[in-house]
């Protein structure tokens, strides 16, 4: 039988110009709404981006300031400069020392100019001053030096930002190359960033006069005659308010800002630094013996009794630290270890020496103020 052709409808060239208008409608509404859509999230992530930028600046400070004075020695002061846009304060921090019962943290790899005294022999400049400090070199006891570190905090300008009133907090330990805390913080001329107070005669807290910064601590010694009048201001102040602008850079809706503020207590302001367990301990007398000649691995033995104050006397001991410097040099830096007291008598080998190398080692009883007894030296020793 003959094929039929069977007849199929289709679309007629009027139908597919509607569908066709009516598919590209549609998504050009979509992607109008994909944008906007885009541009509100980007923009809420760029409010959060400044709010959280501003917050880590914050509590990076006040983490630091609120235990501004820790291991502070008594001639040593605890505020030294408060500006508008800066803050200088000592505190032992950070040791390297495991056993550094005193200091805040313990960090064996810091940087050991980070967590020295601050010598008179490599002051610094404070920030937004032309001051340098300190004039004197702090000491716990004779040849015992501070373990109370110098840190700034202050604000300079942007040089990559075209905004004239955008700035970076820089944190600065002693003479150490500053580091960047947070970038994208606003200023204006007027604008106050750090503000002071102390309290009254009647222990309410007041302002001090903006017109009265910058103050530093002049008198090279703290508590001497000298740290009167004006320039004892700094002492009194026992709280810090933080207050500024942080910016995010939104390439489609411009600048966002967002406003920071908190206030931080110096907990230590005002207390007195005197010793708390008494009198310095004694000191002890330290030997030491060293390898045999030719040995492959040369090494420096110490040896020492205990102190009389250490299960004895004021009981008040609670470490030995332990110094080590070249014959050469006249004064030694911070301790290069550091052993827990309880002992009828201790030893410690150090085995980081050469041959050739000329030492002189000394050994220093410390107590819980902490407060370190002269220390005991030994004579010059040459490893073999």
């Amino acid at each position: 039988m003959p094929r039929t052709r069977s007849s199929r409808p289709g679309f007629t060239l009027l139908e597919l110009l509607v569908a066709m208008t009516l598919l590209l409608l549609v998504m050009a509404i979509s992607t109008q709404t994909f944008r906007r859509s885009s541009t509100l999230l980007a923009a809420q992530a760029g409010r959060l981006e400044a709010q959280q930028n501003g917050r880590f600046a914050v509590v990076t400070l006040d983490r630091e300031l609120r235990v501004a004075g820790v291991g502070v020695v008594d001639v040593q002061p605890i505020l030294v400069q408060a500006s508008n846009t800066a803050i200088t304060f000592n505190v032992d921090l950070v040791s390297r020392l495991q056993n550094d019962l005193a200091a805040v943290y313990v960090d064996t790899s810091a940087d050991s100019n980070a967590v020295n005294v601050l010598r008179s022999t490599s002051k610094v400049t404070l920030p937004g001053m032309t001051v340098n400090y300190p004039d004197t070199t702090y000491m716990q006891s004779p040849g015992v030096p501070s373990a109370a570190e110098t840190i700034s905090y202050y604000l300079a300008k942007d040089s990559t930002s075209s905004n004239a009133n955008e700035y970076i907090l820089w944190r600065r330990a002693n003479a150490t190359t500053p580091r960047v805390v947070s970038r994208g913080i606003i200023v204006g001329p007027t604008d106050t960033v750090f503000q002071y107070f102390k309290a009254d005669t009647l222990g309410r807290l007041t302002a001090v006069p903006m017109a009265s910064l910058p103050l530093y601590h002049k008198a090279a010694i703290h508590g001497s005659p000298a740290d009167t009048g004006r320039y004892a201001i700094v002492d009194s102040i026992t709280m810090v308010r933080v207050r500024f602008n942080t910016v995010y850079h939104d390439p489609h809706l411009g600048d966002i800002t967002r406003n920071i503020q908190t206030t931080i207590r110096l907990l230590n302001a005002g207390l007195v630094h005197n010793t708390t367990c008494g009198t310095p301990p004694l000191g002890v007398t330290v030997s030491a013996t060293t390898s045999a000649l030719g040995a492959p691995s040369p090494f420096v033995t110490l040896s020492w009794s205990h102190s009389v104050d250490d299960g004895g006397g004021e009981k008040d001991v609670e470490r030995y630290a332990l110094y080590r410097r070249p014959d050469s040099v006249a004064t030694f830096d911070q301790p290069f270890a550091s052993i827990p007291a309880g002992s009828s008598s201790y030893t410690f080998t150090d085995t980081n020496v050469q041959s050739g190398d000329r030492w002189v080692y000394g050994v220093a009883a410390v107590d819980c103020t902490p407060s370190a007894s002269p220390i005991g030296l030994t004579g010059t020793v040459i490893v073999p």
